[in-house]
């Protein structure tokens, strides 16, 4: 069934808040949530409500958090999350930066002890939203072939453009984990090329692959670029390495911590001409074929915000044991 999506926000929110939150951080961990579902990033969507939902029960996510930002230099701070929800302290981390890479032309801001991020570009399209070219990195729990020793370690880019930011959110590996999660429970087979079983043999099915290990993208370069995160986010930004993070199936009280490295810039600190090269670029890659990041993002959540939000009947099963009873017909 669709659902209007302020209905199902409003749903989210209330849930999220009833467990603990103060109404603002549940209204920005049900935005980040339901931005995921709407932009067809479904694995960080509305199916992880039940990992966050038993993080906060069990204690591995503090509802009620006491962030600490410590300003290093003029242009570098560090976000103590004190077990926030990843997206509430990624939210308050935009906003910091924002301010920072204004003032400075450009800024870096690692956060550190918050959950599970969610989709990286909710920060840094927010961050282009406001006019700055924006960079992020995460470590994960372990996840990708050989090993596995490092995660899938996501990294994303927002860069201000017209008619809106171009867009890149991506994992290291060949697909993101959360897909794999969500084919494990509805009990589908994952395409071959995904992952491998704890054997290291290649695999289609979802629950082998969990044990096993993901498939980095470009096999080698993959595996460089999971690295070069790896140092960025987990050695330079938080404080615990991929090796060390729980995975996400482990007891809710072992909640995995992961860095988050955020990075801002301010594109008139480096002289004139950004908006032009950008649209200049933009305009060779339609006219070559090439679709250009976010755009899809944006056609989707355009679509789901008139249209409402698809929950399907396998969704539906999942928020009913959360306590959450939706009613259907779109948006009006």
């Amino acid at each position: 069934m669709k659902v209007p999506y302020p209905e199902l926000r409003r749903a989210v929110s209330s849930h999220f808040h009833h467990l603990g939150l103060a109404l603002d951080h549940a209204d920005e961990l049900a935005e980040v949530i339901l931005e995921a579902e709407i932009e067809g990033n479904v694995g960080h969507g509305l199916t992880r409500m039940a990992q966050y939902t038993a993080q906060l029960q069990a204690g591995g996510l503090n509802p009620r958090p006491e962030m600490r930002l410590e300003r290093t230099r003029p242009s570098v701070a560090v976000l103590h999350a004190d077990g926030a929800p990843g997206p509430v302290a990624g939210l308050f981390a935009v906003r910091v930066l924002s301010q920072m890479a204004r003032e400075q032309g450009s800024a870096t801001l690692a956060v550190r002890g918050a959950g599970h991020s969610g989709v990286l570009s909710a920060y840094v399209g927010r961050l282009a939203q406001q006019g700055l070219v924006a960079l992020a990195f995460a470590n994960t729990p372990p996840a990708i072939a050989p090993g596995p020793v490092l995660g899938t370690n996501p990294i994303a880019l927002g860069a201000p453009a017209d008619p809106q930011p171009v867009i890149i959110d991506t994992s290291i590996s060949v697909v993101a984990r959360g897909k794999i999660i969500a084919a494990s429970k509805k009990g589908e087979a994952i395409p071959e090329g995904w992952a491998l079983d704890k054997e290291g043999r290649p695999t289609t099915d979802a629950k082998a692959a969990l044990e096993g290990s993901l498939i980095p993208i470009g096999d080698g370069k993959g595996f460089a670029l999971a690295v070069l995160v790896e140092i960025l986010a987990g050695a330079l930004a938080g404080d615990v390495l991929s090796p060390d993070l729980p995975l996400p199936w482990m007891p809710p009280e072992q909640t995995a911590k992961p860095g988050l490295l955020l990075m801002g810039l301010e594109p008139s600190a480096f002289g004139a001409g950004y908006a032009a090269r950008v649209a200049q670029l933009i305009k060779a890659l339609e006219a070559a074929g090439g679709r250009i990041p976010g755009a899809r993002r944006a056609a989707l959540r355009g679509k789901a915000m008139q249209e409402g939000v698809e929950v399907n009947e396998t969704l539906q099963a999942e928020l009913g044991k959360l306590g959450m009873r939706l009613q259907g017909g779109g948006n009006t």
